[in-house]
């Protein structure tokens, strides 16, 4: 069974257009879309361009660790809509290139449940969801502009809140259409992702893995989104490790005589 095309056609119509490609992802070449930062709940959804391409921000994580603040007018107005009602946060970052669905053509890069299986979700769903949440991008970045704090304000990384009910609101599309959760609560530790269609066959699996580092984890505490690695020991900490432990059996075995 052959994918839908139609709606990747409009998309790549819609991102040529130079008024509002603020939050960028269609079209660019792998490792160049932008990530997204987007928390929400049964009232409203907060959108955050992080400004980082998903190359960058693998840069800067391995390099040390990543953190932003959320902050601020926005989130505020945010908070005041929302207050008393359970949030939960994704990082995502929608990267739709070719018309065709080969790996390395539709990809997404971002935060996934504790409890959705990396390769959960097959390639019609996964196509259309990161179809979707790219055209979602757009309409955030036109919103924003209408209100005088977008683009045509000089403001490059936008920042909005959607309210529910409204073509705004993020809920769904943040989750790929439903068919893959990225979503978790406040303070819990997210894996990140790289997802890409497998082939033309709907009912196939997407393939991909961790993005970039296994020991890559997000998280986000309600006022700051963050992003780490593992540390790897040295070979020369273990050796020290490794001597240490037999010093401490020699010395055992010492008093033991």
């Amino acid at each position: 069974m052959q994918i839908k095309k139609i709606a990747l056609a409009a998309l790549v119509a819609v991102a040529a257009s130079p008024a509002f490609a603020l939050i960028d992802g269609a079209g660019l070449p792998m490792g160049q879309a932008e990530l997204v930062f987007i928390a929400y709940n049964d009232k409203a959804s907060f959108v955050k361009d992080l400004g980082i391409t998903t190359d960058a921000f693998l840069a800067q994580v391995n390099a040390g660790s990543f953190s932003v603040s959320v902050l601020g007018s926005e989130y505020s107005r945010f908070l005041a809509q929302t207050s008393g009602v359970a949030t939960e946060w994704s990082i995502v970052a929608a990267n739709p290139i070719e018309f065709g669905f080969n790996p390395g053509e539709i990809n997404y890069y971002g935060t996934k449940n504790v409890d959705q299986a990396t390769l959960g979700v097959n390639n019609q769903l996964f196509n259309d969801g990161v179809q979707g949440l790219s055209t979602y991008f757009g309409t955030v970045d036109d919103a924003a502009n209408n209100a005088g704090i977008g683009i045509d304000a000089g403001i490059n990384n936008i920042e909005w809140t959607g309210m529910a009910g409204t073509v705004e609101y993020a809920r769904g599309f943040h989750n790929l259409g439903n068919a893959y959760a990225t979503n978790n609560l406040v303070g819990v530790e997210a894996e990140m992702v790289y997802l890409t269609s497998s082939s033309a066959n709907s009912t196939h699996l997407v393939v991909g893995g961790a993005m970039g580092n296994p020991t890559l984890r997000a998280n986000f505490d309600g006022a700051n989104i963050t992003a780490n690695v593992a540390l790897v020991p040295e070979p020369g900490t273990y050796a020290l490790l490794l001597a240490g432990l037999c010093a401490v059996g020699f010395v055992a075995r010492r008093r033991q005589a």
